[in-house]
């Protein structure tokens, strides 16, 4: 896909308005993970606009996007920033781009189909196995939410895991 028609598609899936943009970078300072970010939601847009397909797909950025929404809210011209971050998102799936942290996410949902919730210690162990640099951290951290208290070591049951693992299916299938 050319430039051009990476700049359409984006268009097409996130709102004409986005060609308004006046780069005034409302969105970017409202933003509470832009601190987080390789590109800020203004530099994310005028990659867009500028046709830069690639450097916009491989920005981490579009993964940190906490869908608050605070970027539509304040921006000026009515342009929707988080729908560019969704439809960079669904491009990348698309294209079989995959975040960085894809090794979290399928530990994450692994958790969630077994267990029909998240607990932070096996989360926490089972990726630091798969990203052994992640290791160090993760312990420091894990010592000490657990002796606050902040953290157990029994995530305990949940009620409705047939709807659960129906949920799965469901989402399989399309």
């Amino acid at each position: 896909m050319s430039g051009a028609k990476f700049t359409e598609e984006v268009i097409r899936l996130a709102g004409e308005e986005i060609r308004t943009c006046i780069q005034c970078g409302t969105c970017s300072s409202s933003c509470s993970t832009a601190h987080l970010m390789d590109n800020s939601i203004r530099k994310l847009i005028r990659l867009v606009l500028d046709g830069r397909k690639i450097e916009a797909l491989a920005s981490d950025s579009i993964w940190l996007c906490t869908s608050c929404l605070l970027c539509t809210v304040r921006c000026p011209r009515g342009i929707r920033p988080k729908a560019v971050v969704s439809a960079l998102r669904q491009i990348c799936e698309r294209e079989g781009i995959r975040s960085r942290d894809a090794s979290f996410e399928r530990i994450f949902m692994d958790q969630i189909r077994s267990m029909g919730r998240i607990s932070e210690v096996l989360l926490s162990a089972a990726y630091a196995l798969r990203n052994p640099d992640a290791a160090v951290p993760i312990m420091e951290m894990g010592i000490e939410l657990l002796s606050r208290g902040k953290v157990s070591l029994d995530p305990g049951s949940v009620k409705g895991m047939d709807e659960i693992e129906r949920i799965f299916r469901e989402f399989e299938n399309e």
